[in-house]
């Protein structure tokens, strides 16, 4: 007989949220975003340490009243395209 396997999964919710407490539901991925390491600098969390934890059957290591944000973080990506080469990188 056949037996379902069993998948644990981590991954991150993004919201908007104005000062007054509403919020907007933005997207679920079920992977790590390229720019998780702004979480990580704005709240000192490992976000890869927190989803292998995951996977492995552990729980999360912290409660939302722990996640404190500090100071600003940004990244930026920065791509250069050939329009006149159906848009191969290009050193711009």
């Amino acid at each position: 007989m056949a037996r379902a396997a069993e998948y644990l999964s981590a991954g991150t919710v993004e919201f908007l949220v104005e000062h007054d407490g509403t919020y907007y539901f933005l997207e679920v991925n079920t992977r790590l975003q390229v720019e998780h390491t702004v979480t990580e600098v704005v709240t000192g969390i490992d976000i890869v340490r927190e989803q292998f934890l995951i996977a492995m059957g552990e729980p999360i290591s912290f409660s939302q009243e722990q996640v404190h944000e500090r100071g600003f973080a940004i990244e930026l990506r920065i791509n250069a395209e050939d329009p006149k080469t159906t848009f191969w990188p290009a050193l711009g």
